[in-house]
């Protein structure tokens, strides 16, 4: 658990899905790695002020829904995150957004 300190992303697979781990203060997220806009790699990306930036064109996402920061109708696969323990846990199956 202490392999992510808040604000950092890294690279994670899970059941064959490449994703992307964040911690935004105390509560970890996971999306989609490669971003919407032009599949930039979000692992590589900075976590700001409560949104995931991606490191090509800065598209920021909400680290609590993944809805784009202006434009609601773009929204990465998000995934469900718990921790036990020492251990980070992630639920692959996508989470459902309306």
């Amino acid at each position: 658990m202490g392999d992510v300190r808040s604000g950092d992303v890294i690279a994670v697979e899970v059941d064959g899905i490449e994703m992307a781990l964040g911690r935004d203060g105390d509560r970890y997220f996971a999306t989609q790695r490669q971003c919407i806009h032009r599949g930039g790699d979000l692992s590589e990306g900075i976590v700001s002020r409560g949104y995931l930036v991606c490191p090509h064109h800065a598209w920021r996402f909400s680290t609590a829904t993944g809805r784009h920061a202006e434009a609601s109708e773009y929204c990465l696969v998000t995934y469900a995150v718990r921790v036990v323990g020492d251990v980070i846990e992630i639920d692959p199956r996508p989470i459902e957004r309306k």
